[in-house]
């Protein structure tokens, strides 16, 4: 049964004001495990859940077709990873983040911590995608590898990958939990608690998206974790919409959305944890509210990664016809299909993102310079040579505006700026 547990935080006496020193009595929330549970739904929040199943399956769908599928992909990815962030406070503009990327990429400093700890949490994401697609179950070891990447590039690398031995809570004091706001079940009920969260993760007792939602809440609730459980819990979400195949392409950018109605959110992972039996109609009743948000999250990401998925086709078309005629499977040709997932490119990172050479992947970028698709930059100290998609890069902050905002915009409220048609001498 879901409990508050009162437990005793021992006073300190060392190295802190009298206030943070104290000792009190606390209670820690106990989850009820997922197994077995008979959630139930009021109609119209099965029929919101219906409904943002089936933009996540357009999206998907309609993508398949798009120009520039792998670029579109990353994408999307990206724009979650970095919603993802920024609901923890990590928030850094897109040329920012891609300069970082570059620099890193050619082995320079990495002095921009905000940005490489954003750079984590994207390459976390890519680590959940890769873990839900190429194995039958999602194991602890997984969850443990998505963490460990999110943490490397972190001010505290350690905690990668380790479950805490110790009692964490969230919001009041960095020093008690005796003004904590909540705090999660003590570290010796985790191992079950997390056996049980990874069971309901490779089950399908309820539709993809309302599992996502509780493996979501749940392990937010669980917070097993010394750092990086909000992101790490995000990256569950594309781990079960991979699995059921519900997103087997875009999962669409729903931590930018749940970034904007941050109070929403955290109002609704609060209503989700209920206190009593495992089998009641208040369990069902207190995640009712949290899943009704999360599919309505889930709707405006999926109308607005529409919309740019329609501008990068928009953009895409126009550096073809900039061109001219680009010869299938060229190093031109691969460059242009990367280029909207990877809009701050290096020779040396462009090389590898298409399999081709340098001295290849040179003259295509060289080409893609020439007609104005990339303009060359550079970065650090070194002056490293990077060459930026810049209207990628506007397409990408577009993104972020748009779904920042309560309502959006339309598509005529986001200009785009254009290569000018010129095609390029051979």
């Amino acid at each position: 049964m879901a409990s508050l547990m009162r437990k005793r935080w021992q006073a300190q006496f060392q190295g802190m004001s009298r206030r943070d020193r104290q000792g009190c009595w606390y209670n820690a929330y106990l989850a009820d495990p997922l197994s077995n549970w008979d959630l139930t739904l009021p109609a119209d929040v099965a029929a919101d859940v219906a409904d943002a199943e089936s933009a996540v399956r357009t999206l998907n769908d309609a993508g398949t077709a798009h120009v520039s599928l792998e670029g579109l992909a990353r994408f999307l990815l990206r724009a979650e990873s970095v919603g993802s962030s920024k609901i923890e406070g990590l928030e850094a503009a897109a040329r920012r983040l891609a300069r970082a990327e570059a620099s890193l990429a050619l082995g320079g400093d990495a002095n921009d911590r905000v940005a490489v700890e954003v750079l984590g949490n994207i390459a976390a994401m890519e680590s959940a995608v890769e873990l839900a697609t190429s194995a039958n179950t999602f194991e602890l070891n997984d969850l443990l590898s998505v963490h460990r990447t999110l943490m490397d590039n972190s001010p505290t690398p350690d905690l990668g990958g380790v479950v805490r031995e110790e009692q964490n809570w969230i919001g009041g004091s960095s020093f008690n939990p005796c003004n904590a706001a909540f705090v999660p079940p003590p570290p010796e009920h985790l191992d079950d608690l997390l056996a049980d969260l990874l069971d309901y993760v490779n089950g399908d007792d309820h539709s993809p998206l309302v599992q996502a939602a509780i493996a979501h809440a749940q392990f937010e609730t669980l917070h097993p974790f010394g750092d990086g459980n909000g992101r790490t819990g995000r990256a569950l979400i594309h781990v079960v919409l991979r699995r059921r195949g519900l997103a087997p392409i875009f999962v669409p950018p729903v931590s930018l959305v749940l970034a904007t109605w941050s109070d929403n959110y955290i109002d609704g992972l609060m209503t989700y944890r209920h206190l009593g039996e495992p089998d009641s109609a208040e369990r069902s009743h207190a995640a009712v509210e949290w899943i009704r948000m999360f599919a309505t999250a889930t709707s405006r990401a999926c109308h607005d990664a529409a919309a740019y998925s329609a501008d990068i086709d928009e953009i895409t078309t126009t550096w073809r016809l900039t061109l001219g005629q680009v010869r299938a499977n060229s190093s031109t040709d691969l460059l242009l299909s990367v280029l909207p997932g990877a809009p701050i490119v290096t020779v040396e990172s462009a090389s590898k993102l298409i399999g081709r050479s340098k001295a290849r992947t040179t003259d295509a970028v060289n080409t893609l310079a020439k007609a104005g698709v990339l303009r060359q930059r550079n970065a650090g100290k070194q002056r490293y040579r990077i060459f930026e998609a810049t209207d990628v890069l506007d397409l990408f902050t577009g993104l972020e505006r748009t779904l920042a905002s309560p309502t959006g915009n339309t598509r005529s409220d986001r200009p785009v700026r254009r290569v000018p048609h010129r095609p390029v001498e051979k």
